[in-house]
């Protein structure tokens, strides 16, 4: 997908090492695998979740690839930091 391309692209613009991009793919690829339009399903595949687009933020309303990917380092700014791997760290299998 170019959503991947397009965040590792972002992240180094942004000053993240190569440890941080790492855990900055695993995270989304497990939250989302990059797709801009995933909601989170249960096994018999109805929503669980208001969570949206690449980096699963509640709330989220653009289907936009680029803002999803925007607002998801503004979110890891302010919860974390700006550590995509303390996000890792707080991704349970569930949320960060």
């Amino acid at each position: 997908m170019l959503s991947d391309l397009l965040a590792v692209s972002y992240a180094y613009a942004l000053g993240y090492s190569k440890k941080q991009v790492k855990c900055l793919v695993t995270l989304w690829t497990r939250e989302s695998r990059f797709d801009h339009l995933a909601r989170p399903r249960d096994a018999k595949g109805k929503t669980t979740s208001s969570a949206y687009g690449i980096a699963q933020l509640l709330g989220e309303r653009s289907s936009q690839p680029e803002l999803q990917i925007l607002r998801g380092f503004r979110y890891i700014a302010h919860r974390y930091q700006g550590s995509a791997c303390r996000a890792l760290a707080a991704n349970r299998g569930r949320w960060y």
